[in-house]
């Protein structure tokens, strides 16, 4: 297959690791301090994507401490420990558990459902390469035509839906100079938005593969009739799922129900900010001073409800540029290498890959 300026693309997406280096297998349950492993790993850890927030929350902890200390008066001390007293007796009172578990089971189930639709390019192309009649003259054009449409559907919808891709190609001309499309596609597709047309660009190019089986058809350049149906209802699947990731990933949740977790998670920590037991402090003395000095249970209960609304909100939008999001870029690369290698089986056989093979000796000898 011939992308125009080959080299260009994969030199702008060849700057992401090998699949290899992302790759992660789940760890040994059996294997002797493999937990104490897990909690020590910072890349990709609940501790990197919070730290920031719970240092926030220790200096604004120990400053109301210093200006209950050292610079309130006692009329301001005394309305300190009224206002610490009704935060402490109604911290338990938010209900947390059952506003993040909705917040967590809706965006995992979108994040489920998006991952199971996320469109692939190898069915589609090696179906339609496998469906041609062998050695035609014009074979290797069109199904290169035919690849190259496929790999630009895919870009096309998920530079909708991730910002990383549409940072790499944020318009119709940086595709171009990639050499993913050529001149007059781009000016088709530019005259879309132009004509104010609401169809994404990536079903245009879906229907110009559409386009393409019927030629086929009609030059009788299927092996069989029935093979002109069965293209196009692999096609069709590949359109929906592009279209079910551009609606389920551009049709976000609501932003009412994550500001309205947000809010719940942050005015508990505000509330366990100011929560202080200061009757217990003067009746046990130094240990229940320490407590308050460093609160631990009030901290800690604050973390985990800190690490369930981040997992949710990464959860949210899997095609983003956390580190456990989905990395759209190495499968940009992995589809366009597919592209060339599937595309160049419509020229090969088994003998250019292995040399004489024994089936073909045996097919070639004389029938008794």
């Amino acid at each position: 297959m011939q992308f125009s300026g080959k080299p260009q693309v994969l030199r702008r997406v060849s700057q992401v690791p090998s699949v290899l280096a992302f790759s992660q297998t789940a760890p040994d349950a059996n294997r002797f301090g493999e937990s104490i492993r897990i909690l020590l790993r910072w890349k990709g850890s609940v501790y990197k994507a919070i730290w920031k927030d719970l240092l926030v929350y220790y200096a604004l902890y120990y400053l109301l401490t210093i200006l209950h200390n050292f610079v309130l008066g006692d009329d301001g001390k005394k309305a300190f420990m009224v206002l610490a007293k009704y935060c402490l007796r109604n911290s338990n009172s938010i209900n947390l558990m059952i506003m993040l578990s909705f917040f967590t089971s809706t965006a995992l189930q979108r994040l489920f459902t998006v991952q199971t639709m996320i469109p692939g390019t190898a069915k589609v192309i090696t179906f339609y390469v496998m469906s041609l009649k062998p050695n035609l003259p014009e074979g290797p054009i069109i199904v290169e035509q035919f690849a190259r449409w496929t790999v630009i559907a895919w870009i096309l919808t998920f530079r909708v839906v991730c910002k990383p891709l549409r940072t790499m190609f944020p318009n119709m001309i940086s595709l171009q100079v990639a050499g993913i499309i050529r001149e007059k596609e781009r000016l088709i597709l530019e005259r879309v938005e132009t004509e104010h047309n609401t169809t994404p660009r990536a079903l245009v190019v879906i229907d110009w593969m559409i386009l393409l089986l019927k030629e086929t058809s009609i030059h009788n350049r299927f092996t069989e009739k029935s093979n002109h149906l069965k293209s196009l209802d692999v096609v069709m699947s590949f359109k929906k799922s592009c279209g079910n990731t551009i609606k389920f990933a551009t049709k976000n949740i609501p932003y009412a129900l994550i500001q309205a977790a947000i809010i719940v998670v942050y005015t508990y920590g505000l509330m366990t900010l100011m929560a202080r037991n200061f009757d217990d402090a003067d009746s046990a003395g130094f240990m229940t001073g320490i407590v308050n000095y460093f609160p631990i249970i009030p901290s800690l209960q604050f973390f985990v409800f800190l690490v369930w609304l981040n997992f949710g909100r990464i959860a949210v939008n899997p095609f983003g540029t956390d580190e456990d999001d989905i990395d759209v870029n190495l499968l940009l690369e992995t589809h366009i290498q597919d592209s060339y290698r599937l595309a160049n089986l419509y020229t090969q056989d088994l003998e250019s890959v292995f040399g004489a093979m024994p089936q073909k000796q045996y097919n070639e000898a004389p029938s008794s």
